[in-house]
């Protein structure tokens, strides 16, 4: 659920645009990836990286900048490995990081 919000899918649109919508996101998010793959996390101001972990389906409110720069890392492991053509597989893998991820913090 919110995921949806940070993707702005709405549940009344019709499945066909949700599909495009989703997929549009997540091979945006996969050219960003890349990007800060070559910056270098270590670039990253700490409000850059919980807005990166945000757009990534983590909420980072209660993390600090080092926990933040890990699930990123493992997040940018995994992204910037897949193609394209795997845009459901990263979508997915939003969703069961960021829950595995905040239940082993708790």
């Amino acid at each position: 659920k919110a995921l949806s919000q940070v993707l702005f899918l709405t549940p009344h649109l019709p499945a066909f645009f949700l599909r495009r919508r989703l997929r549009s996101h997540v091979l945006e998010i996969r050219h960003l990836d890349r990007a800060m793959l070559r910056l270098g996390l270590g670039q990253l101001s700490e409000e850059e990286l919980k807005a990166a972990c945000y757009l990534r389906g983590l909420n980072p409110t209660r993390l600090g900048m080092s926990e933040c720069r890990a699930w990123l890392e493992q997040w940018l492991g995994l992204s910037c490995k897949l193609q394209a053509s795997e845009a459901s597989l990263l979508a997915n893998s939003m969703v069961l990081l960021s829950l595995n991820y905040v239940e082993a913090k708790e």
